[in-house]
């Protein structure tokens, strides 16, 4: 079975500080972007192109990239 980034860090890496952080970046960021590096994974939220990705630090070719408002959703 093959688990998206995206999956693997709702389930795996996600906690309620890391909500917090970036539900709380999502609001305020008005433009450019913001970096998040964790454990396993990197996010980076980009309000110019008004994505949310989600990078596997361990494979540099496994990442996950939706709309911003859908990732919001999905943090909550």
């Amino acid at each position: 079975m093959n688990v998206s980034p995206l999956d693997e860090f709702l389930t795996g890496e996600l906690n309620d500080f890391i909500r917090t952080q970036l539900l709380a970046t999502i609001e305020q960021l008005q433009t450019g972007q913001r970096y998040f590096t964790y454990n396993t994974f990197n996010v980076l939220l980009d309000v110019e192109s008004g994505t949310a990705t989600v990078e596997d630090e361990l494979d540099v070719d496994r990442q996950s990239t939706v709309a911003l408002d859908d990732f919001r959703k999905l943090l909550d």
